[in-house]
């Protein structure tokens, strides 16, 4: 371990016992395994985003537009003009979206609620920046079923941040939007801000979008990397409707977050809706596939919604991320969420339900 002495009156407390966890997978999954682990479309990207793109039609010597103009008129029109482009900030993947909202809005001793199993990146950047992470656990016995009662009973005044992973990862599961309404509005009486982290949410529909919601104290947080599979690409977006988040969010925002390549390609997705389409009906068939061959073999699974292309999976008494990967299935195991164990695992959906057979019997 570093020895941080030299410097310790220099850096935050928090830093300095901060372990980071990340279920970010260290080993590159090679050609013999089967990848299940990172979040991506596993059926990549619309392939039409690259007719007639020519790298003379970017040029690379300048600066990208630091407003993003094109790019975030895109996406209101996406939403049917349901906000302003001045509530659109884009950012770095939607993980670059949280981290200027943690930046803006925590301090040492900040309280954050949320529940867990949660995405594990967010809770990590809470900590960093001195935040306090508060949960209410999921249980394993309801499916990790969510039930936003024990959230509402819980948030006070006390809080600062609210938030929400609609669909939650790891579970894959979709929270009513009228539940998120009612804790939006609890939260505004209470002065504290929600934030809905949709990183999933091209795999749910619109109507079920906390973007539909207009509330002064909700950010909504989008990502390109899910849903479109351009994870490469590392575009995300925040919509932020009320002013003064609007404002503070601005002071800590950067320019140029993304390149001209990027914004481009973006922009190119948002014109073929149609593939997320394609992709939800897909994974919703291989999917119930897996989830009823697993459901045979005496494995537990989460309460899920079947067209999100993640669930959580477990078997009391197996190390099941040792176990599947022996078999060549990469996933990501439960040690890295709060709350769960080596029992469990997070699958993403592979493309073929066949090659997941083969591989676990292998």
């Amino acid at each position: 371990m570093v020895n941080f002495r030299l410097y310790e009156s220099k850096i935050r407390k928090s830093l300095l016992s901060l372990k980071r966890e990340s279920y970010v997978e260290e080993e590159t999954p090679g050609s013999d395994l089967l990848d299940c682990s990172l979040g991506q479309n596993p059926f990549g990207f619309p392939r039409g985003i690259l007719e007639s793109l020519t790298l003379e039609r970017i040029n690379m010597g300048d600066y990208p537009d630091p407003y993003y103009h094109r790019l975030r008129k895109a996406i209101v029109e996406r939403w049917g003009n349901l906000f302003e482009e001045n509530d659109v900030f884009i950012g770095s993947g939607s993980m670059g979206c949280l981290e200027k909202i943690n930046k803006a809005l925590l301090k040492e001793g900040s309280l954050v609620l949320g529940y867990s199993p949660q995405f594990t990146e967010y809770v990590t950047e809470v900590k960093v920046c001195g935040g306090v992470y508060e949960s209410v656990a999921l249980k394993a016995e309801d499916g990790f079923e969510f039930r936003f009662e024990e959230l509402m009973d819980r948030l006070s005044e006390k809080h600062t941040v609210l938030y929400i992973d609609n669909p939650n990862n790891p579970t894959g599961q979709v929270i009513p939007l009228e539940a998120i309404k009612l804790l939006t509005d609890k939260a505004f009486k209470l002065g504290v801000v929600v934030v809905v982290d949709e990183a999933y949410g091209d795999f749910m529909e619109d109507n079920n979008s906390a973007i539909n919601l207009n509330y002064p104290n909700l950010i909504v947080v989008r990502s390109f990397s899910k849903g479109f599979g351009l994870a490469g690409l590392r575009v995300g977006y925040a919509v932020v409707r009320g002013r003064e988040l609007r404002e503070l969010y601005s002071k800590v925002n950067l320019p140029f977050e993304i390149s001209s390549f990027s914004e481009e390609i973006a922009i190119r997705a948002l014109k073929d809706l149609s593939f997320l389409e394609q992709s939800k009906a897909r994974v919703r068939e291989i999917k119930k596939k897996i989830l009823e061959f697993l459901y045979d073999k005496g494995y537990s699974f989460s309460k899920t919604a079947l067209e999100v292309p993640i669930f959580l999976l477990w078997k009391d008494g197996e190390d099941l991320y040792s176990f599947l990967k022996e078999r060549g299935i990469l996933s990501v195991s439960g040690r890295n969420f709060a709350s769960l164990s080596s029992s469990f695992v997070r699958i993403r959906v592979p493309p073929s339900f066949q090659d997941f057979v083969a591989k676990f019997w292998s």
